[in-house]
């Protein structure tokens, strides 16, 4: 399915394609992992997290409501300070960064203390294409999903150059 979740996964490898050709030098790692199917289950975020949740991460970003334009980045942190260090990431294009962010895939890190971020995205068409055969590529918007491969590289190279977010 295109949206739900193809385009996601495509726009999260760009967003890592994209860092690599402006030879970004990240200070930490930033690992993709493309889950897909959590509808039944969620068995590979369960399975990530049990086999790396105890692994320092800073961050884990999830895009899993399609790839209409961004709107901005949901954020959950334990200490206002991470959240207050977040939102200043705005002025390097990410949108707005509000309270309250993750998603199904990733939920599993966040019971492990992991910070959680979710891509927020124009959801007009998303809904009536939902699991639905007319999910399908031609119904994604070139420059919404270039626009949300854009905000999704600064927002994991800002989350890679931060110590912890807490």
């Amino acid at each position: 399915c295109a949206h739900d979740d193809g385009g996601g996964c495509l726009a999260c490898w760009e967003a890592v394609r994209l860092m690599k050709a402006l030879n970004l030098r990240p200070k930490r790692t930033v690992r993709l992992v493309l889950f897909t199917n959590e509808e039944n289950g969620t068995a590979g975020g369960r399975a990530y997290a049990q086999a790396h949740g105890n692994e320092k991460h800073t961050l884990a970003i999830e895009a899993d409501g399609g790839v209409g334009a961004p709107l901005g980045f949901g954020l959950t942190v334990k200490s206002n300070g991470g959240f207050a260090q977040a939102k200043a990431w705005e002025r390097l294009g990410t949108g707005p960064i509000s309270e309250g962010g993750g998603g199904a895939d990733i939920g599993p890190l966040g019971e492990k203390g992991v910070p959680l971020a979710g891509l927020k995205n124009d959801m007009s068409l998303y809904w009536n294409i939902h699991h639905t055969h007319a999910d399908t590529f031609d119904k994604i918007d070139k420059g919404d999903l270039n626009a949300c491969v854009g905000a999704l590289a600064v927002f994991a190279y800002a989350a890679s150059e931060t110590d912890a977010l807490g």
